[in-house]
């Protein structure tokens, strides 16, 4: 029980203080939005990411992360996005709202550099009152707070037919009622970086590792790498590692061409896993359609109800409607 109440402990008093705890989930290829505003709707022209985390299960005031990611891509270059946010750590709680735009250089060879951009609100609730604490009438838990602040995010993504790298500061601004240097401080960003990589062996089987580091300045840098195995592009396995010392492993699988479902789970392998308890992570995914690559904005090839592809989304709908069109009297040239 003592070990339990150090770790919580611990990460109260880091949120207390510092107040920046950006998210990071162990399914790295999902969602990615969420923490890169320039990394919306790239696997679908109009979708939606829901992502849930439960970390430490049994442990009390462990860390709870909820994310939606709403994005539409209006062009080959432009998008835009939603993105709503809640997350709880202790007696910490932060829900968050914000809009997102993206614009895309088109390069060469199917490659393209985009910028992305967020404004939103947070609104940050400390519930210290019903804080049970050692000595009876403590001044410093006498009162809950409530707070809203503005806040804003930068991305850049290069994206490619087989390969992307991206980099991002999710959060600009230090919004904290009780820190020592709250609004823009440059020296407490939180720096994300992106990567992954697709080998198509064939039409049943990609092989697709991802990779994410969060570096913060005076403290340690994070990490996490999955190797995602997807097969018939309907089904995936993943196994992976964080650097806090934890095995990933989860699967996805995509349902009608329109659905996809995926979890994973963390297992701590270090000195703390007799007192952390395994993470879940649950994500469900909706696209109009999913692209089945990300090779061509404009020109992707899409997935079929049957997993399979289909070269070009709009020709095939075209043709569709001539042919329906026919069995009605009406004649008109399919192009």
């Amino acid at each position: 029980m003592m070990k339990i109440t150090s770790v919580i402990a611990v990460l109260f008093l880091t949120t207390f203080t510092f107040a920046q705890n950006t998210t990071r989930f162990s399914q790295l290829n999902f969602a990615q939005g969420v923490n890169n505003p320039a990394a919306i709707a790239i696997d679908g022209s109009m979708m939606v990411d829901m992502i849930f985390r439960n970390q430490w299960l049994g442990v009390e005031g462990a860390p709870t992360t909820v994310a939606l990611n709403g994005q539409y891509e209006i062009n080959e270059t432009m998008a835009t996005g939603i993105t709503m946010g809640y997350d709880r750590i202790g007696v910490n709680q932060t829900t968050s709202i914000g809009g997102q735009y993206a614009y895309r250089v088109q390069l060469e060879n199917s490659r393209t550099v985009i910028f992305g951009l967020g404004l939103g609100i947070d609104n940050v609730v400390k519930h210290l009152a019903g804080t049970t604490t050692t000595n009876a009438g403590d001044p410093a838990f006498a009162a809950s707070y409530s707070n809203v602040y503005f806040n804003g995010g930068f991305g850049v993504l290069f994206n490619g037919p087989r390969f992307y790298l991206g980099f991002s500061i999710p959060q600009l601004f230090q919004n904290t009622r009780t820190g020592p240097d709250p609004g823009l401080q440059l020296h407490r960003w939180h720096h994300y970086i992106t990567s992954g990589f697709y080998f198509h062996a064939g039409e049943n089987y990609t092989f697709n590792p991802h990779l994410q580091l969060k570096v913060t300045p005076d403290a340690p840098m994070q990490g996490g790498i999955i190797l995602r195995n997807t097969f018939k592009n309907r089904f995936s396995l993943v196994a992976g590692y964080r650097s806090e010392n934890s095995i990933i492993a989860g699967f996805d699988v995509m349902l009608k061409g329109h659905i996809r479902v995926g979890y994973s789970f963390n297992y701590d392998i270090g000195s703390l896993s007799r007192v952390k308890g395994m993470s879940n992570e649950l994500y469900l995914g909706l696209a109009f359609p999913y692209h089945s690559d990300r090779e061509d904005f404009g020109k992707r090839r899409y997935t079929n109800n049957r997993g399979g592809s289909n070269s070009d989304y709009k020709r095939n709908s075209r043709r569709k409607h001539h042919r329906r069109g026919r069995r009605f009297g009406r004649n008109h040239k399919y192009r």
